[in-house]
Formats: C-alpha cells, structure tokens, sequence
C-alpha cells in the first residue's frame, strides 16, 4: 500500500494505479520475454468489464458479428445478444483435446459472410473455460495471421492461464506468440 498514491477522495489515473500498472508490465515482461509498456496497461474492474467494453465498441449494430468459441463461457454469447451484435459460432475439436482448426473458423467466417454478418471481432480463451484445454503454440499463431488475413480484431481471453489441467500441453501467451512472428 506504501507504492499507492493519493489519499481521501484523490482520484487515480484512469487507466489504473501507475505502481500496479508498472507490476503488471514486468508479469508480461517476465512471461513473454517482450518489453511491455505500462502506459499501454488499462486496469478494470475485471476481465468481464474488459469483455463488455470491448465488445460494445465493436458491434455497431446487428449485422456485426463475433466469432466465438464453443464451447464458450456465457459471458460473451450474453453480451453480444445485449450490444444487439450476432454470435458467429465456431467449434472446437473435442475428439482432439478441444484443438482448434483454421478450416473450421474459415467455414464459420465464410457462413456469416454469406448471412451479410461483417466479423469484426474473434474471441480466443486460452486455456478453454470450461474445457481447460491449452491450445498449442501453433494454433495461437494461426488465430494470429486468420485475423490478420481477414481484419478481425483478436481478443485473447487468458485470465485462466493458472489453471492447467494436462501438463503435456502448456500454455503459451498469444503476446509471445505475436511477438516472434
């Protein structure tokens, strides 16, 4: 509490406390090996805040999708059906470890496409909630370069990181990722 500034009715900065912001940076530091900016950390009132807000800036209105993953925590299905937003479904591979496969997030893509729905958003949780998969480093880069081919915003959602369940597939940040292609 001695690194938090301010004192009765003192605001802080909006984007978070500049010391958690900067604890944060040195956690994606260490992790990734990348350098990290803590003046490009935005602290919220949680990972669903996050959620919520980024898909509200991304739907515009119903003929605006989000590819999401199912199975799918509820938290994104919920807040597309409330921004007015479509949910554009892609499955995982249960037969597979739940593995993700590029063919079927283009025949999800290519289906809303032909609905006239514009995919502006894909959603990501790695590990998997609720299947607690990790999806491997390859299939992080091809998320990767499947967004930047079709200009979608991707929306890495790794809060579980912590909580692996199959030690022989571990997790991988998509920043690391990114950062060596």
């Amino acid at each position: 509490l001695a690194n938090i500034q301010g004192g009765v009715g003192a605001y802080s900065d909006s984007k978070g406390n500049p010391y958690i912001r900067k604890e944060i940076s040195n956690f994606i530091s260490k992790q990734t090996g990348l350098t990290s900016d803590p003046e490009t950390i935005f602290i919220s009132n949680g990972a669903s805040e996050c959620v919520r807000m980024m898909l509200q800036a991304m739907i515009r209105g119903p003929t605006d999708g989000i590819l999401v993953p199912i199975p799918q925590y509820p938290l994104y299905s919920a807040s597309i059906a409330l921004y007015g937003g479509e949910l554009v479904p892609y499955y995982l591979d249960e037969d597979n470890g739940w593995s993700l496969d590029v063919a079927e997030l283009q025949r999800s893509l290519n289906e809303a496409k032909a609905k006239g729905i514009t995919c502006r958003g894909l959603v990501f949780i790695n590990p998997g909630n609720p299947t607690g998969q990790c999806l491997t480093e390859e299939n992080v880069r091809e998320l990767i370069q499947f967004c930047y081919n079709n200009r979608i915003v991707l929306m890495a959602d790794e809060v579980y990181q912590e909580n692996i369940y199959n030690t022989s597939r571990p997790f991988v940040s998509a920043r690391k990722i990114l950062g060596r292609m």
